[in-house]
């Protein structure tokens, strides 16, 4: 059985809030989720306020979070959605990665800082396999 296998037979457990509010850059990661995880359930809301309540009655194996949302800026997204779940993983995918950013983020909470652009590399499949939560 190669890892690939095993991974296909596992995935269906895997249940990720995608936290986006642009609709293309949500329709890729959804996209690039289906093709790491085909059977898992992907989430889509597109602000902070939509994440509150999927969290209420879901529980998460990772959050992709981008930073710039109707209700939220910055890496203090990242804290907002932090103070729903203190232990499920959060990626963070911006589209601008600024040093700045990167260290607030992560002090924030993120376990992971990405750029969008990231999305199309092999990078973004080995940042989300890394981080989810088992």
């Amino acid at each position: 059985m190669t890892a690939d296998n095993t991974l296909e037979q596992t995935s269906g457990k895997y249940k990720i809030l995608l936290v986006e509010d642009n609709a293309a850059d949500m329709y890729l990661t959804q996209l690039k989720i289906m093709e790491i995880w085909p059977t898992c359930e992907v989430i889509p809301v597109v602000s902070i306020g939509d994440a509150y309540e999927k969290f209420k009655n879901n529980a998460f194996d990772l959050v992709i979070l981008d930073l710039n949302l109707p209700d939220g800026f910055g890496p203090q997204s990242v804290a907002e959605v932090r103070r729903f779940n203190e232990n499920v993983p959060i990626v963070v995918l911006t589209g601008t990665e600024t040093d700045f950013t990167v260290s607030q983020a992560l002090k924030l909470g993120a376990n992971h800082v990405a750029v969008k652009s990231q999305l199309i590399d092999e990078d973004f499949k080995n940042i989300v396999q890394q981080h989810i939560k088992k």
